[in-house]
């Protein structure tokens, strides 16, 4: 019971944080952040995006390994 409960405590912020990652992105202004190695080969709008993109994806990740112990966890409880 107490490995289900777990399970559960580490995959609803773990998903909720990927499926969020846009807001979660906007609010924090995490997009601002994101180091860009070939800036001077895109123009401003598609420099906009990528930040954007790789922020969310960055945050899409972190949520996803936060809810892999979950996951196993499950795999584990129910077996």
């Amino acid at each position: 019971m107490i490995l289900k409960v777990l399970a559960v405590l580490f995959l609803i912020p773990g998903f909720v944080s990927a499926i969020f990652s846009k807001p979660i992105v906007k609010k924090f202004n995490l997009d601002e952040k994101v180091e860009c190695n070939f800036e001077n080969q895109m123009s401003d709008e598609e420099l906009l995006e990528y930040k954007i993109n790789k922020a969310e994806v960055n945050v899409k990740m972190g949520g996803m390994l936060f809810a892999l112990p979950g996951i196993i966890m499950i795999l584990i409880a129910f077996k």
